[in-house]
């Protein structure tokens, strides 16, 4: 008892010796710093928590500035490339529409108008007819011999007034006003063919009555409205031509058996 009394003394004796040093925390103040130190541990690991989704959202968001960069380059590369199909489609048009401002001279009537060349019907038919004349045979051999070694499109059309065919002969040929328009741009079409002109750079269409160039009030209109135009486009006006599809390779055939020899007989 007297032993532990000297050790309780002594402890006494450093504590009291601590705490005139200022070495001494009390309970109370401990417990609130413990606490404080704690909240502090939790605030830290929330915000290296927060710091973490922070630099995940940069990484992505600098993922993404680079996806749109990537975007932008190949936008600026597209516009590009337009840019110079525009200008090189342009030019096309501008050099075919000199070409065809020369057919002005082939015939009297004859019409320009940007890409497009008008004739009169009289100029290539006969009356109520879709046989070419002579005189238009000559006009379309040079139209063909002009355009025949180059690679421009042409477009074929057919229009006449609103007089509706009576003949029976005429209605026996054609039936109406759109079959004669057909026939006679068919038969335009043809004359530049047979003249070397490719029938795939050529297509057709008929307008019958119904695209006059002016109103059907009186004989001059009329006759301005019964025309046959043609149009020159450069071959891109289509668009990328179709590939034709490969034939396909045959299959080989299969080794056939052997035939079976003959059972051998005693």
């Amino acid at each position: 008892m007297k032993g532990y009394l000297s050790k309780a003394g002594m402890v006494a004796l450093i504590a009291l010796m601590m705490a005139s040093q200022g070495c001494l925390v009390p309970w109370k103040k401990y417990i609130t710093l413990k606490r404080k130190y704690e909240e502090a541990i939790r605030e830290l690991a929330a915000k290296d928590s927060q710091l973490a989704d922070a630099n995940t959202r940069i990484d992505a968001l600098r993922d993404q500035l680079k996806a749109k960069d990537q975007l932008i380059a190949l936008y600026e590369e597209k516009y590009k490339d337009a840019g110079l199909l525009a200008k090189k489609a342009r030019e096309d048009l501008e050099r075919l529409t000199r070409k065809v401002e020369d057919l002005k001279g082939l015939g009297e009537g004859i019409e320009v108008v940007g890409n497009t060349v008008i004739m009169p019907d009289k100029l290539l038919f006969p009356l109520g007819s879709a046989e070419v004349s002579e005189a238009g045979r000559k006009i379309l051999e040079e139209v063909a011999n002009r355009f025949k070694g180059g690679t421009e499109l042409l477009q074929i059309d057919g229009h006449t007034d609103d007089v509706r065919v009576a003949k029976a002969e005429t209605v026996r040929k054609f039936e109406d006003n759109f079959g004669l328009a057909a026939f006679r741009a068919k038969a335009v079409l043809n004359l530049l063919a047979k003249h070397g002109i490719a029938e795939n750079r050529m297509y057709l269409r008929a307008f019958s009555m119904y695209r006059p160039r002016l109103p059907n009030t009186n004989d001059a209109s009329r006759a301005r409205n019964r025309r046959v135009e043609v149009m020159f486009f450069p071959p891109e006006a289509l668009g990328p031509k179709a590939e034709e599809p490969k034939p396909e390779t045959p299959a080989p055939e299969a080794p056939k058996p052997a035939p079976a020899k003959p059972a051998e007989t005693m």
